[in-house]
């Protein structure tokens, strides 16, 4: 799977596609999204640049990016009934939530 990844904090020049990104396991009240479209926020060049590590330190390599939409491909055990395989969403993946980061094919 491909993501747009960090390696460490910097400016635009720490940012490079990693082609060999394992596809992220679904857990239990989770679902997998392939994801359509992701936004580019402010608050993604500020995690980049190291702003937040003080709050939230990034494990390296880094998936970064917050918002974006796609389709439901899987769904974990006890995952809620209304989102069910093939639905459509809008989500958030922060990674200052503790989300996975929305600049990948798969979140």
């Amino acid at each position: 799977m491909k993501s747009i990844q960090i390696n460490n904090y910097g400016g635009s020049d720490v940012i490079g596609i990693n082609d060999n990104v394992p596809i992220p396991k679904v857990s239990t009240g989770k679902v997998l999204v392939e994801v359509k479209a992701s936004g580019v926020n402010p608050v993604d060049w500020k995690i980049r640049e190291g702003y937040f590590q003080q709050m939230v330190p990034l494990q390296f390599p880094a998936t970064l990016g917050t918002n974006f939409s796609g389709i439901i491909k899987e769904s974990g055990e006890n995952a809620s009934m209304d989102f069910n395989i093939g639905y459509e969403v809008y989500v958030q993946a922060s990674v200052l939530s503790g989300g996975s980061g929305s600049f990948a094919e798969l979140v």
